[in-house]
């Protein structure tokens, strides 16, 4: 079951879900906007990534502070942003990510790995990586505070036994990073 307006309104009070900072303004009828940060990770043109050795991820990749200012988003580009909120939702809800329309219109592909899984967040809120892709043949700029995907909220028919963020074997649960290594082996 998605949860409506009234419903994220209600589980927001009683701690169910995280969102910091948190904006009303945001909700929609059965989702919540949330907005581009001003930090984004680039990946270096010719370098080559291999997922058995975790070190060239390194060497292929800068982070970029916009320090508020938009990032200018190539053609065919490819960068990893982050939201400006955490997140945190409660072990008897799980939530999933859409990229939003508008932002679909200007050519530009938001993916967030989809899922956020019961029990994230909850220890120790989190932004959420979004994956970004231009198939615009224009640069594109990206704001920081721009609404950049939105998140819906799924009721479980029971409460996972073990959240995200208690699991011993979960890649993010307390680390606030970019890309692990260690999450592609």
């Amino acid at each position: 079951m998605i949860l409506s307006d009234e419903e994220i309104l209600e589980a927001v009070k009683k701690g169910e879900i995280i969102i910091d900072p948190f904006s009303r303004e945001n909700v929609g009828p059965c989702s919540v906007d949330l907005t581009l940060a001003d930090e984004f990770v680039v990946f270096k043109e010719g370098g080559v990534i291999d997922p058995a050795d975790p070190k060239t991820l390194g060497k292929n990749i800068h982070v970029v502070k916009t320090n508020g200012k938009p990032f200018v988003l190539k053609p065919k580009q490819f960068i990893l942003a982050m939201t400006r909120e955490k997140i945190g939702v409660s072990k008897n809800l799980a939530a999933t990510l859409e990229g939003r329309s508008s932002i679909a219109r200007l050519g530009i592909v938001v993916h967030a790995a989809g899922l956020v899984s019961p029990g994230s967040g909850m220890i120790h809120p989190k932004p959420l990586v979004l994956e970004v892709f231009s198939q615009n043949s224009s640069e594109v700029k990206l704001y920081p505070g721009m609404r950049i995907v939105q998140v819906i909220f799924h009721k479980l028919s029971k409460p996972a036994t073990l959240g995200y963020d208690e699991h011993p074997k979960s890649t993010y649960r307390e680390e606030n990073v970019w890309i692990k290594p260690s999450a592609l082996l």
